[in-house]
């Protein structure tokens, strides 16, 4: 579920600077286990119950987005667009090991937007997000300091969007 507002500026008769900032809520996971998830399922049970204990989970949710958007007018109700977006997330982790810095990274993507009559707008966006690696490492009780977990997401996005111009 995500919301968004942004305002248009227009730039002349064929061109605009959309301007705005997304919210989406929910969380993704990304589970990490010493060892493997097979080796784990193939030594004894007082082995795999130690393994078990150093299972690292990372947690993103509550990803926002801020974006500048040049749009270029193709008609009275049609645009294209180009969108440049720096996109943030909480980030959190279970298991022994330090938490992660917030995960951070840059959105490129292209779309189209009609808006009909009625101030209802179909929107249509294709892009990408590289976010910066994100990275623990073992406290020492369960997982030793020298042990580390990272990794380092990149999206692939399609979205088709309906909204309303005010």
């Amino acid at each position: 579920v995500g919301y968004e507002a942004g305002y248009a500026v227009p730039i002349g008769s064929a061109f605009l600077i959309d301007i705005g900032a997304s919210l989406y809520q929910g969380e993704a996971k990304l589970d990490f286990h010493q060892g493997g998830a097979a080796k784990i399922a193939t030594v004894p049970a007082t082995t795999a119950d130690t393994l078990a204990n150093k299972a690292v989970s990372f947690t993103i949710n509550d990803l926002y987005v801020i974006y500048i958007a040049p749009t270029l007018v193709l008609s009275d109700t049609s645009s294209l667009y180009l969108k440049v977006a720096l996109s943030e997330a909480d980030t959190g982790v279970t298991g022994d090991v330090t938490t992660p810095a917030r995960l951070s990274g840059t959105t490129w993507a292209i779309g189209t937007r009609t808006v009909l009559a009625s101030g209802i707008f179909i929107r249509t966006e294709a892009g990408y997000t590289d976010y910066n690696g994100i990275s623990v490492h073992g406290k020492g009780t369960d997982i030793m300091s020298t042990t580390s977990y990272s990794a380092e997401p990149t999206i692939a996005f399609g979205t088709v969007s309906l909204g309303f111009r005010f």
